[in-house]
């Protein structure tokens, strides 16, 4: 089976401290049903599709090959490919038959890697290969992985068949520290006085308001997050504004917003920039998390909650305070280093 999808990195995460701040950093980088248009053949298996019909269970004759393209993806402080795995979750693996195995090769870049692991049944189950030192050079150079996987490739008039979700290229780099890093982390303020949240991705920001304005704004935590400036195709700038009248913030993804608020209610609005980036309402990329956001008339707050019960029960219970507004935009889940 074969099939791609550009997920995005789920995580960027600095795992080791060595001298001088050197480390390594982890970059995730999925594909899956989600980038189907893009392929010529679209076959990762999209949610709540029959897992045993065509297009996506695939046979013998319908072998399939993605790329993992991590070219904009790298650490700017990289210094090397120190190790890279790759995961495909594979459903209906059936080299137990009786009738004779099912054996489906995985290649990258043209070296063998090995065999999908059997699944004993209609099942999903995940197989993980070590990337050899030579692939690994060649993703240093290249900054990409091209992957193969002939089916059934022994018994190819048995007709075995297998349905594939999602290829999952983890590398990681080694890294002197000193580079933009490739996730931020979005922070969470809560003010009692103003009844009102502050998010940011500045760590100075967030270090100032812990040790000089703790009284004023309780810091509680990292929501979620989110990019640097342009680090990964499609996303856009999440903007903050200010207003001394309503005492609150107020963010949004939408230049036509933005522009509405600095041009028409500058007296009521101030603009404060860019806060982090992150993808618009329409620009889902897998691995990703909805930022939804609500607004009170009655209390003239804007509200954001990536949790999914907090944004139902708002829907379902206070409907007569807070209005959804649908999804501000799209960012990653906060993940710790494992």
């Amino acid at each position: 089976m074969k099939a791609a999808h550009v997920l995005g990195l789920i995580g960027s995460i600095l795992l080791l401290v060595g001298t001088a701040g050197a480390g390594v950093t982890t970059i995730r980088h999925t594909l899956d049903y989600t980038d189907n248009e893009h392929l010529a053949e679209p076959w990762f298996i999209p949610p709540d599709i029959i897992r045993d019909h065509s297009p996506y269970y695939r046979g013998m004759w319908e072998d399939w090959g993605w790329t993992h393209d991590i070219r904009h993806r790298v650490p700017s402080d990289a210094k090397g490919v120190l190790s890279a795995t790759l995961t495909i979750n594979a459903w209906d693996v059936d080299n137990t038959d009786p009738e004779g195995d099912e054996v489906d090769i995985v290649y990258a870049n043209g070296v063998k890697l090995g065999q999908l692991e059997p699944t004993n049944g209609r099942v999903w189950k995940t197989t993980q290969f070590n990337l050899p030192r030579e692939v690994l050079d060649e993703l240093w150079v290249d900054g990409k992985v091209y992957i193969f996987m002939n089916i059934d490739s022994i018994n190819d008039m048995a007709g075995h068949r297998v349905t594939l979700e999602y290829s999952t290229l983890t590398v990681n780099y080694n890294v002197t520290g000193s580079g933009t890093p490739t996730r931020l982390s979005v922070h969470r303020f809560w003010c009692e006085a103003i009844s009102s949240y502050l998010y940011t991705a500045k760590t100075k920001e967030k270090e100032k308001l812990i040790k000089n304005a703790s009284g004023v704004w309780v810091y509680q935590g990292v929501e979620y997050q989110a990019l640097p400036a342009d680090f990964e195709d499609g996303s856009a700038p999440v903007y903050r504004f200010w207003s001394d009248t309503l005492r609150t913030h107020y963010y949004t993804i939408d230049v036509a917003e933005r522009n509405k608020l600095i041009y028409e209610a500058s007296a009521t609005w101030f603009y404060e920039g860019e806060a982090f980036w992150a993808f618009p309402p329409d620009n889902r990329v897998s691995g990703t998390i909805p930022v939804y956001r609500f607004w009170s008339d009655a209390i003239k707050r804007h509200f954001y909650t990536t949790n999914e019960e907090q944004k139902d029960k708002l829907i379902a219970e206070n409907w007569d305070v807070w209005t959804y507004q649908g999804v501000a935009w799209y960012a990653y889940p906060y993940e710790t280093a494992q």
